[in-house]
C-alpha cells in the first residue's frame, strides 16, 4: 500500500455491532407466489394470500386454493414468530415507574 492510503472499507466482515437487532415485524417484505408478487409486511401478505385462496376456492380451483393457503401459513409462522419475539423483548424491560410491579398474590390467582 501507498503511504498515506487509509481504506474506507471495515477489516471485518461482521455487521455493526452497534445497530442491534432490525424489527422484521415491520420490514417491507417480497414474495414470488406462484402468479402473482406480493409486497407488505407478514401480516399483509398473509391476508393476501388467504384472500387469493377464497377466491381460488370460490372459481373452483382447488389446487390454487391449497397453495395460496400453504404461502399464508408461512407468512402466518413469520408472524407468530415476530410476535412471540416482541412479548419476550417486552417482558425484559422494566415496567414503567407508573405501572405497579406484580406480586405473588397476582401471580397466584
Amino acid at each position: 500500500m501507498r503511504p498515506g492510503f487509509h481504506s474506507k472499507r471495515p477489516r471485518s466482515n461482521r455487521s455493526n455491532p452497534r445497530r442491534g437487532p432490525s424489527n422484521n415485524r415491520s420490514n417491507s417484505l417480497d414474495s414470488n407466489g406462484p402468479d402473482v408478487k406480493v409486497r407488505g409486511n407478514a401480516n399483509q401478505i398473509c391476508e393476501k394470500y388467504q384472500s387469493l385462496a377464497r377466491d381460488a376456492t370460490s372459481s373452483g380451483d382447488r389446487v390454487m386454493a391449497e397453495n395460496y393457503l400453504q404461502h399464508a401459513e408461512h407468512y402466518q409462522r413469520i408472524v407468530n414468530a415476530n410476535g412471540s419475539a416482541q412479548r419476550t423483548d417486552r417482558a425484559a424491560q422494566p415496567p414503567a415507574s407508573g405501572e405497579a410491579q406484580p406480586t405473588a398474590d397476582d401471580v397466584a390467582e
